[in-house]
């Protein structure tokens, strides 16, 4: 009997993508810091001999470069390394394409700035070689300042870990401000960190810097209100903050003291006193390389940061800028601490001083160790 063989066919179904793993998320879009102030023309003329009342002079040296506090603060980051966005009102004349074009030229963001057909600020200085003293001439209205409407429009919190404001144009200021503490309050995973420049002790500016993390106080403060060191000067800031502050928390409108339906009422009391929480304190910097960096920090810590000279003053206008930028720049990017930070702009502003412009900045060491021993 023959064997009958059986022959099996096995079908495979073929197939076309084999199941494979879930790629991991992307990593989170770096954040960089954002600054929101004002652009200005500098024109710089150089004298030999300070400038009196119905003299004519010829100067030697003299250059035009892009200003104002807000753009040398983005100008000293981008030379020390760190991202960085410029947000602030620009023209659209077609004499200052310059402007656009040094933005482009120094890496700085400016697609979300708004444009106006108007003229531009600007600023004359007439420097005194190798002195501090100077004669500014500035031209700025609040039509070059930026709204409340077109910060909100421009502003995406989620790509940005620090934002410093300048103190101008109060009512919108502090909206802005206002606005990126809510943020901050509804999101506390992604803290975005908040500066101020005060510029004056006015009750709108003081008002501005009560709300904000970092106070960075100008040197042009001491000489106008007769302080005699930065010690004097913190503590006054500090003490003006707490009056500016209950000033305005009197004048807010108060919540109704009549419980509505939609509220539920606790079924127990609880009769033991409850301590309120205490006011935002944030910390006072004044920064000046003549005599140094003194800080005030919350809870009344005191402390101050020796001074740094450079063998020869040359340009003087940044100096105030150039602190800034260092001091962001060490606290995000190196993450030193507060008052290795202040070291750190310290020693940036005698580079700073040293020579004409910004563009020496590139040879700042980017960390603390290394500037003692450059």
């Amino acid at each position: 009997m023959k064997k009958q063989i059986v022959k099996e066919f096995i079908t495979v179904k073929k197939v076309r993508y084999l199941p494979r793993e879930a790629p991991p998320p992307p990593p989170p879009p770096a954040r960089r810091v954002l600054i929101v102030g004002l652009c200005t023309l500098d024109i710089i003329n150089v004298c030999d001999e300070q400038l009196t009342p119905g003299c004519q002079t010829r100067t030697k040296d003299g250059y035009w470069r892009p200003g104002g506090f807000a753009t040398n603060t983005c100008n000293v980051l981008r030379r020390l390394g760190n991202d960085c966005e410029f947000l602030g009102q620009l023209t659209s004349a077609p004499a200052f394409e310059s402007l656009y074009s040094s933005f482009q030229t120094m890496g700085i963001d400016i697609s979300n700035c708004p444009r106006s057909p108007k003229q531009p600020a600007h600023r004359t200085f007439f420097a005194v070689r190798g002195q501090t003293v100077r004669i500014t001439a500035e031209y700025t209205t609040w039509q070059h300042e930026l709204s409340y409407q077109q910060f909100m429009g421009a502003v995406d919190y989620r790509q940005y870990s620090w934002i410093h404001f300048e103190s101008r144009n109060f009512k919108e200021t502090v909206r802005m401000i206002l606005a990126v503490r809510d943020y901050n309050a509804r999101t506390p995973d992604t803290d975005i960190v908040l500066s101020v420049d005060l510029f004056d002790l006015r009750p709108h500016s003081i008002l501005l810097a009560a709300f904000a993390d970092y106070v960075l106080v100008h040197r042009r403060v001491k000489t106008a209100y007769g302080y005699m060191n930065g010690r004097e000067i913190v503590w006054a800031v500090r003490n003006k903050m707490n009056v500016v502050r209950k000033c305005w928390l009197a004048k807010q409108p108060k919540k109704s003291p009549y419980i509505t339906i939609d509220e539920q009422v606790p079924q127990k009391v609880d009769n033991s006193c409850t301590a309120e929480a205490e006011a935002h304190e944030p910390t006072i910097i004044y920064d000046n390389y003549d005599e140094g960096a003194s800080c005030l920090a919350p809870g009344g810590v005191y402390f101050k940061v020796g001074a740094h000279k450079p063998q020869k003053i040359v340009d003087t206008i940044g100096e105030h800028e150039t602190f800034v930028g260092a001091f962001i720049f060490a606290i995000q990017v190196v993450k030193l601490s507060l008052r290795d930070a202040m070291e750190y702009g310290t020693r940036a502003i005698c580079l700073k001083i040293s020579k004409n412009g910004f563009d020496h900045l590139r040879c700042m060491p980017k960390d603390l160790i290394s500037c003692y021993y450059a």
